[in-house]
């Protein structure tokens, strides 16, 4: 997976607090004071955070960086209080950024502390973001996260497939896995709560071709509802563990009974919580072939048109000669232009 890599300046990272077990750091105008707190459980646009330091390449534990918010403002500290005011990135700004253990780059996943330039490191206690202490302790510490370029994110259109070949498929309120066709009844939209990046262990919402979402009701999966409710919430579980999901993925889908969906020949179920070959999907972009196919319909066109275009001028030339000689030889040329030019069986080109 991509996120084996280093944290780089640059990169997307999300917070989440309490040695990754609380919420994830926010940046919220409330009243026109700009705090920073950590409130949801959430990835969303007021978690997106931009790190970033002097220069590029990999963020290194020890390493002096910025933390800018989608209010395009940094994070700063003044006195015990952890704002984000300007997009300045000067001392205020300035936070040491260090492995809880060990050294070297960080890594998504990692735990850091965040040091401010009065030495003391970020914390968090209930929802409230400060900088009280000088201990890398478990109000200290945040799991840190990134979002990959690449990753499924939400709105995407997907595709499910099962162990069986076929990919899960919606008629009229019927879930069903018969066919290995990507069509428009395979294509689900996926949503998680956030609106971003999609990551392992996130509450998602499969939208059919319909409108409807699917539901789950005890064993029974089917796409009744536009309701974005209980039944139709599903935890989307990555099979090599945590963080983004990713095309290709294989996952698990986790519905509000603790059942996991499971495809046994046509049918769709949600009926044990084992993470077994019959509830292994593999996730996949629906909108790639799409666009292959609309470009190459697209280059298809423009040729048969320029062909159709030289044709016509070329004609044009002929008749519109007035020598009578070149006009006899043109012609005589016109009439081979078959040979020259292969025509389809359906074009018509005549000249009056």
């Amino acid at each position: 997976m991509s996120n084996v890599a280093g944290i780089l300046s640059g990169d997307t990272i999300f917070l989440k607090t309490r040695s990754g077990n609380g919420n994830y750091i926010d940046a919220g105008n409330t009243t026109g004071v700009h705090t920073v707190q950590a409130r949801w459980k959430s990835r969303g646009n007021w978690q997106a955070i931009v790190i970033e330091k002097d220069g590029t390449g990999a963020i290194m534990s020890g390493d002096t960086v910025y933390l800018k918010m989608h209010t395009e403002a940094h994070i700063d500290v003044q006195g015990t209080g952890v704002l984000a005011r300007w997009n300045d990135r000067g001392s205020w700004q300035a936070m040491v950024i260090k492995k809880r253990t060990g050294s070297g780059a960080i890594m998504p996943l990692d735990q850091v502390c965040l040091k401010a330039h009065t030495g003391k490191h970020l914390d968090v206690e209930d929802v409230t973001v400060q900088a009280r202490w000088d201990d890398c302790g478990d109000w200290q510490a945040m799991m840190i996260e990134r979002e990959v370029p690449g990753a499924v994110f939400s709105g995407d259109a997907i595709h499910l497939t099962a162990h069986t070949g076929k990919l899960i498929d919606i008629e009229s309120d019927a879930v069903q896995a018969r066919w290995s066709e990507k069509g428009e009844w395979q294509k689900l939209v996926i949503e998680n709560q956030a609106g971003r990046s999609i990551f392992s262990g996130d509450v998602v919402f499969l939208k059919a071709h319909t409108g409807a979402f699917i539901d789950v009701q005890r064993e029974a999966v089917q796409s009744r509802w536009h309701d974005r409710g209980l039944w139709q919430q599903l935890i989307i579980h990555n099979a090599q563990g945590s963080g983004p999901i990713l095309p290709s993925d294989t996952i698990f889908l986790e519905a509000h009974t603790g059942k996991l969906i499971d495809i046994q020949g046509d049918n769709v179920r949600a009926r044990w919580s084992e993470r077994g070959d019959w509830q292994a999907l593999v996730i996949e972009e629906a909108s790639s072939r799409r666009l292959t196919l609309a470009t190459e319909h697209t280059s298809a066109l423009g040729e048969r048109s320029f062909l159709v275009l030289s044709i016509l001028a070329f004609l044009v030339a002929c008749v519109s000669m007035q020598q009578k000689d070149l006009a006899k030889m043109s012609l005589s040329r016109c009439s081979h232009l078959d040979k020259v030019l292969p025509l389809d069986d359906e074009a018509d080109v005549s000249v009056a």
